[in-house]
């Protein structure tokens, strides 16, 4: 089953979603904190899909009957209807077949769902329980940060009056995840809305209001939630509310077995509402096709913002597909090749820092060895593998050829490494393992060169014990598990105890800490993010749940952030201070790749079967991910890279110039009467409206410069309209803020989420890498495109001195490198072509481009330097803010091109739009340009830096017949993108 919702929302421009239906501030989330490119597409999503459900479906209205809601969940099914949905029956059975009683779910549900639509008599229809979300993010990938953005978010859209007025209720299934949760609210509360959070007992409760704009918001665990009231149980039925909540479920994957009560509570008091499920691990059909963002462990990577992950497939697969144990001398071996990698990483992190002059260059490195339980059994346990292991190589007893045994075949392995989720492999830098001793080993792992004996220390936490050799000044390793003294007793029998006890816990000051290695059960994972783990060993893992707590594991160790505050591998960061650093690590001769990548190892059978599946679970289906496209170099002026420019924005809260609001006349008429039968006490009680909001409601309808009058626009609900005015009055006017340098973090990101069907994926991959190839290898490419921008080399010229295809073809498509464009290789297809997604294929962008490169064959921009790039309007940010008097809505206008050019101090920002079709849209567009850009009919001039800057806007569309006010901004030929002041660009006779 493919992530449905996601694919339906994201075909929705979201520029052309209303603007109150849009995320208020949508990177912001505090003073210290922006989100990720990934978390706000989550939160944009969401707001796509929200927009279609109470939007575009059935659009809400205050006083709408209840069956209104029916047919919003019968519309919304579409989506699912013709991908199977219908047949996932999760809510089935009417009678267990084993024992012959009624199923709990549908006991549950039968009491609160309208209408069954029983078929055969033992199903509820799906379209039910259709009103619901999930977001599939990975472990450590900040899920909680757009859980408190969405609360801020639908308080937005019921304060606009889009979204009914139902009570929010958040729900996590522990005490911890509830912390971590309120810490985030916190923080968040100390940026504008107070999220006021309230336990769930307390709904009944009267509270003191608090002044200011508040989103009231209650929580609870959801183990909880129950069909009793007791001390730690709640009934859900005491506060389901007629099901008119939006409530947000934290951990969504647990209680997600076939018959589960939570599950159909949670259901219930979202009936009428929204459910909001989180999750790192979806594996039920309905909550991956509801899926409306995949961020999962296999995107989290493969965008850069994980550990690349290391599996030694040949060697997994020899163990998965034999019918024996693995052998004791195997599992030392496995345990000593992890504690190779462990020393490696080390060594690399170290010279990295000296190669950058940069002691906060990455973290330091970690092994995780996770246990499935605590069973001190020598005999029951492969933990003694793993404890034989340490001493030999602490105490200095391990043998001289088992040890060089283990590198040599560790070394093999990386020169033949898988990256899981890579569609390339990797190369691996084995340089710090073939010059690795036991001693250097030692020393990394150990912190004592010197072999000595193992003693531990105990600290005031009886969760944890600390590992330290003798000789060594720190511990080297943290046991961390439910209680230690078995362990004491058992498997440490004979260890020296070193007679200080520390108070402070190891645990708690990890991040600081000297410590190399942790070894836990899976107890604390729920409880614990970093970015140290480089290793994981695996030992006994197995079981039903094996392959959740896989993910889970690994999601927690995948966390990078080479540079503070930098959560992307250095090799993905495009900022100017990434690519010095990287620049100074290859003048040294080294690679990045170490650091950034997470190790797996496993002991036994079960666990290595365990990490394989769990994996290949979160390997792509349906859709994946291409790789290999680039930033393309940018021509140089004076020696510096020319600067991208894209126009910036503010908000007015108290503009003069404020949009009218279109209304039809006799539409006014009545909402003058509404108004004057109303008193400023009833607004103030029944709406809740403030004094100063009454006065601006009572001015507007007097005509006072906020409405206009339009034919056609009626509003039949005047409470309605009511609340749209309010709004539309309190909405803040976007304005022109100058110029910025473009954000290529944010700004324009459509190319790294280009995403085919995997029937294709690795063909067209190829394809891709050796276009790009052909581009990158020639170290004088930059100097031929600047010596073609001056003439002096023929394009001809130019693809013949460049080394590799200039294009190639796949299917439909075309890939090839575009002079000056803003990254390469660029795709280029048809309509038809629906197994790829976010490339260049709408008829009228492919025939502009290939009209713009016929023309460069023979032309020369009159310009010092230029670029442009394609924009994706679901993707991408650059925009130009517009009224849209239809909808009295402001919207995003992303037109499908933006060119740059300078010439001197005088530098220019092109938007161009082959779509272009001469009606009133473009028209709304152009006015908004105007207002922004325009002055006295004028280009309004910015300066930055040393240029002054302007902004045009074009139509491309050679048969348009605009009206004469318009006819300036149709074109009809490429040369006019670059006609400086009006004169033509150069035509040069090649």
């Amino acid at each position: 089953m493919l992530p449905l919702l996601e694919q339906t929302a994201e075909s929705l421009n979201y520029g052309e979603v209303p603007e109150t239906w849009r995320v208020p501030d949508i990177d912001r989330f505090s003073a210290e904190k922006t989100l990720y490119d990934y978390q706000a597409e989550a939160l944009r999503n969401a707001a796509r899909a929200l927009y279609l459900y109470y939007g575009k479906a059935h659009d809400w209205r205050a006083d709408e009957a209840v069956a209104v809601n029916d047919e919003r969940k019968r519309s919304f099914k579409a989506i699912y209807a013709d991908a199977g949905l219908p047949s996932i029956k999760k809510y089935e059975t009417k009678a267990d077949k084993n024992n012959g009683r009624q199923n709990p779910v549908f006991r549950i549900l039968s009491r609160y769902i309208r209408h069954l639509e029983l078929s055969r008599g033992d199903e509820i229809s799906y379209y039910n329980l259709i009103n619901r979300m999930c977001f599939w993010m990975a472990t450590g990938s900040g899920k909680t940060l757009v859980m408190v953005k969405l609360i801020e978010y639908l308080h937005a859209l019921i304060k606009h009056g889009e979204i009914p007025p139902h009570r929010m209720l958040l729900l996590a299934p522990s005490e911890h995840l509830l912390g971590q949760i309120k810490r985030a609210v916190a923080e968040f509360n100390d940026a504008g809305l107070y999220i006021d959070l309230i336990p769930l007992r307390e709904a009944h409760r009267s509270r003191q209001a608090r002044l200011g704009e508040v989103a009231t918001v209650y929580y609870h665990r959801s183990d909880n939630i129950a069909d009793v009231q007791r001390e730690a149980l709640t009934d859900y039925r005491e506060y389901e509310n007629d099901g008119r909540w939006y409530v947000l479920l934290d951990e969504a994957h647990k209680g997600g077995k076939e018959n589960s009560k939570r599950q159909a509570y949670y259901a219930v008091m979202a009936r009428e509402g929204f459910l909001f499920n989180f999750s790192a691990t979806f594996t039920d059909a309905e909550d991956i096709a509801t899926t409306v963002k995949k961020y999962n462990l296999e995107n989290f990577i493969r965008k850069g913002h994980g550990k690349n992950i290391y599996l030694n497939e040949q060697e997994y697969a020899a163990f998965n597909n034999s019918s024996e144990e693995i052998s004791h001398a195997d599992r030392r071996r496995i345990v000593l090749k992890s504690l190779l990698s462990l020393a490696a990483v080390s060594q690399q992190v170290k010279a990295l820092r000296r190669a950058a002059g940069r002691d906060d260059l990455y973290h330091a490195p970690l092994m995780l060895t996770l246990v499935n339980s605590v069973n001190t059994d020598m005999d029951k346990n492969d933990l003694w593998a793993f404890f034989q292991t340490l001493r030999e190589l602490a105490t200095g007893e391990i043998d001289h050829d088992f040890f060089n045994e283990a590198k040599t075949e560790l070394m093999e392995d990386w020169r033949q490494a898988s990256l899981l989720f890579q569609q390339a492999n990797a190369r691996m830098d084995d340089a710090g393992l073939a010059e690795m001793n036991i001693a250097s080993l030692r020393a990394a792992v150990f912190l004592s060169g010197r072999a000595g004996a193992l003693q531990f220390v105990r600290s005031g936490d009886d969760k944890e014990l600390a590992l330290q050799l003798k000789n060594a000044a720190a511990p080297f390793a943290l046991i961390r598990i439910g209680n230690t003294s078995k362990w004491r007793n058992t498997l440490l029998a004979g260890y020296e105890e070193t007679a200080a006890l520390r108070e402070k816990s190891f645990f708690a000051e990890l991040e600081q800490s000297p410590i190399t290695l942790l070894m836990g059960s899976r107890s604390f994972f729920e409880s614990w993010d970093s970015n140290r783990p480089n290793v994981i060993n695996f030992i006994n893992i197995g079981g039903f749940d094996a392959k959740k707590f896989v993910v889970q594991s690994v999601g927690r160790g995948v966390r990078i952030e080479p540079l503070p505050g930098q959560r992307r591998r250095l090799s993905s960061l495009q900022s100017d201070n990434a690519r010095a650093i990287r620049a100074a690590v290859s003048q040294g001769g080294l690679e990045e790749a170490l650091p950034e990548t997470l190790f797996l190892f496993a002991t036994n059978r079960r666990a290595v079967k365990a990490v394989l599946e769990g994996l290949e679970a979160e390997k792509p289906k349906g859709f994946e991910t291409l790789d290999g496209f680039a930033l393309a170099a940018r021509p140089m002026i004076g020696g510096v890279a020319m600067p991208l420019l894209v126009p910036r924005y503010k908000d007015l809260e108290q503009a003069a110039d404020r949009h009218p609001f279109a209304l039809a006349e006799k539409t006014l008429e009545r909402f003058k009467t509404w108004l004057g039968q109303t008193s400023d006490s009833i607004f103030a009680v029944r709406d809740g409206l403030a004094a100063g909001q009454i006065t601006e409601l009572r001015a507007a309808a007097m005509g006072e410069g906020a409405l206009t009058i339009t034919p056609n626009k009626n509003y039949a609900l005047l409470a309605f309209l009511q609340q749209r005015l309010i709004a539309h009055l309190a909405r803040p006017v976007k304005v022109s803020d100058g110029v910025r340098k473009m954000d290529a973090e944010k700004d324009i990101v459509h190319f790294q989420h280009i995403r085919v069907h995997s029937d294709y994926v690795r063909e067209l991959q190829a394809k891709i890498n050796q276009v790009k190839a052909g581009w990158t290898s020639n170290e004088n490419i930059v100097e031929l495109a600047e010596k073609m921008d001056k003439g002096e080399v023929t394009r001809t010229e130019f693809n013949a001195k460049t080394v590799g295809k200039d294009q190639d073809a796949f299917k439909d498509l075309t890939i090839k490198k575009i002079l000056n464009h803003y990254y390469l290789p660029v795709v280029l297809g048809n309509e038809k072509a629906n197994y790829i997604q976010h490339i260049i294929k709408v008829h009228s962008e492919v025939k502009f481009l290939n009209r713009l490169e016929a023309w460069l064959e023979n032309h020369q921009p009159d310009w010092d330097s230029w670029m442009f790039s394609k924009l994706d309007e679901a993707l991408d940010q650059v925009h130009i803010p517009y009224y849209d008097i239809k909808e009295n809505e402001y919207r995003r206008f992303l037109p499908d091109f933006v060119f740059w050019m300078c010439k001197g101090n005088k530098y220019r920002i092109v938007f161009v739009d082959p779509k272009g079709d001469a009606h009133a849209d473009s028209y709304h567009k152009i006015d908004g340009y105007k207002k922004l850009f325009l002055e006295d009919g004028n280009p309004r001039r910015f300066q930055h830096e040393r240029y002054e800057v302007s902004v045009k806007l074009l139509y491309y569309k050679p048969d348009a017949k605009p009206p004469e006010e318009y006819k300036a901004y149709w074109i009809t030929d490429p040369a006019a993108i670059f006609a400086d002041n009006g004169s033509e660009t150069q035509s040069l006779v090649r």
